[in-house]
């Protein structure tokens, strides 16, 4: 961790302090000057060498340059500095896509495993919601939140894998969703997301976690299926929740990537779910019911 010694704005999410030039609005302000990560403004690209194209970027043996949109592109080195070089699009703020792609390469550098997921809390534990796009990762994780659950991230959650297995750090203060959805939780601020073609509101969930970090409990996975998951799936299973796959493939750390997840997946009690379709919300409240009793079993099998 490094010291900042000029004025600049500093935050915490996924169990690092960011620093930057700007505001990390979707992260938890924090009064310090020690950072981990230091995000900055930069009037040219520097030349890297050894590229390696992935999507809209390039990988290189010391980090990642990540293009969004005409608005922004990110360079990462090292898991330590992001540079952002502005296009004619650029709004004058940092774009959501640091917050989500670029903060999940830059956790995944540094040996931290990003997944497409959400997270709960409930007595200090820690429960993932994942699943693929749209089978309602969110709207379970607003439903179980009106249960009592406590909030800890939505669609990006990063694991951190230490000697007592898998853990986990509060992630973005925020989550998105339909606006009629979103008025139904309990809030510290809402707004719409700027340029979402969806309508997508976001807000700012008032039951946060009040823990700095919680061991994984579980998983439910949200699909069509419900059958049993046996030991043996687990790794298999975690590793179709990697958060930018395409990417994470070809960073050199890969490898280790998948031998921890082989290592620890096998552990991690998986329940699979029925996702979420519209419904009423007495329907969707019985089906987070349902969701609770399904994690009180990967607490008492």
């Amino acid at each position: 961790m490094r010291v900042n010694a000029s004025h600049s704005f500093c935050a915490s999410a996924f169990g690092l302090t960011w620093r930057a030039d700007l505001p990390l609005t979707p992260f938890d302000a924090v009064a310090t000057r020690a950072y981990d990560v230091d995000i900055e403004h930069t009037d040219r690209l520097a030349d890297r060498a050894f590229p390696c194209a992935v999507n809209t970027g390039e990988i290189y043996p010391d980090g990642c340059r990540v293009k969004w949109r005409d608005e922004m592109v990110f360079d990462m080195v090292g898991g330590v500095r992001i540079q952002y070089f502005p296009g004619p699009g650029w709004t004058g703020e940092l774009p959501a896509s640091l917050f989500g792609t670029v903060a999940a390469l830059t956790l995944a550098w540094r040996g931290a495993l990003p997944l497409h997921a959400c997270a709960i809390e409930l007595d200090g534990d820690a429960f993932l919601i994942a699943g693929r796009s749209g089978s309602g990762k969110s709207v379970l994780t607003a439903d179980l939140l009106s249960l009592g659950a406590r909030f800890v991230s939505d669609d990006l959650s990063v694991l951190h894998i230490g000697a007592n297995g898998l853990s986990i750090y509060p992630g973005r203060t925020t989550m998105r969703l339909d606006p009629a959805l979103a008025d139904e939780i309990e809030a510290l601020e809402r707004q719409p997301v700027k340029g979402d073609a969806r309508g997508k509101w976001q807000l700012r969930p008032l039951g946060r976690t009040a823990h700095q970090s919680m061991p994984i409990a579980g998983m439910l996975l949200l699909g069509e299926s419900t059958a049993p998951v046996t030991p043996v799936e687990r790794p298999g299973l975690l590793l179709q929740q990697l958060f930018r796959p395409k990417w994470l493939a070809a960073f050199p750390n890969h490898r280790t990537r998948l031998a921890q997840i082989l290592r620890h997946g096998g552990s991690l009690p998986i329940i699979r779910f029925p996702a979420i379709c519209a419904a009423t919300v007495r329907d969707r409240r019985q089906r987070a019911a349902d969701a609770l009793e399904a994690i009180a079993l990967i607490h008492r099998p």
